[in-house]
């Protein structure tokens, strides 16, 4: 089902957060908001983008995959996080698949759409460069961490940068990491092997560091551990 979105949903996604209140009822005519089961294909490479999608609910990954076929996740994706940008500001194909972790509620723009916005909204483009400039350090700092750190290091990082970026304060507790992550993806985004972070998990889970509830739901207890161990 394809809903339209009003001005007071779009000041809750972080690009068009601080739009003026005229730009933000022009895109209020051309995005949309669909709900969509788990499994669904997004965005599919090399195919040039269509569209730009941003998470309100659920969770995306984001594969790529190798000549012999094999699937290899280089990234979560949840609530706030766009996906689809770099294609439709390049015009160029996808760099990788996006397909659906759980249900996910997604608002969306078709690409002529968002295209003329940047046209005509000086603090849209300024937004994306801004939202695209994060992008870059982020990449730069995985790339930094995997020539630097050794595999308990890398899941330690991995770990808080999705509590910094999704988590959820229980009280008591610690952060809760909302978005199920099965060790399996952590082992494929770090390049390592499942096996190695099983250990490593269970290390960190019987030193009280983390949690992991039955749906794979990763509860931080000692940040300050895993930023230590993950320190460049």
């Amino acid at each position: 089902m394809i809903d339209t979105v009003d001005t007071t949903e779009l000041k809750e996604i972080q690009l068009f957060a601080d739009l003026p209140e005229h730009d933000l009822q022009l895109l209020a005519g051309q995005v949309r908001r669909s709900t969509v089961p788990a499994g669904t294909l997004l965005i599919t490479a090399p195919v040039a983008g269509e569209a730009i999608y941003f998470i309100v609910e659920g969770s995306v990954k984001v594969q790529l995959v190798s000549e012999n076929g094999v699937e290899l996740t280089i990234a979560l994706l949840g609530p706030r996080q766009m996906v689809g940008e770099m294609s439709l500001v390049s015009g160029h194909g996808r760099a990788a698949n996006v397909i659906t972790r759980e249900e996910t509620t997604l608002v969306w723009m078709e690409r002529r759409a968002f295209l003329k916005a940047i046209d005509h909204s000086p603090s849209l483009t300024r937004n994306l460069l801004r939202e695209l400039s994060l992008r870059l350090e982020e990449a730069n700092g995985r790339l930094q961490a995997l020539g630097t750190l050794d595999v308990t290091g890398r899941v330690a990082r991995q770990v808080l940068e999705l509590a910094e970026q999704y988590g959820r304060p229980v009280p008591g507790q610690g952060t809760l990491i909302p978005l199920p992550v099965t060790q399996g993806e952590i082992a494929e985004m770090i390049a390592a092997t499942r096996e190695r972070v099983n250990q490593i998990m269970v290390r960190l889970k019987k030193a009280s560091v983390l949690s992991v509830d039955p749906a794979s739901r990763i509860t931080v207890h000692r940040p300050d551990v895993l930023a230590d161990l993950s320190r460049l």
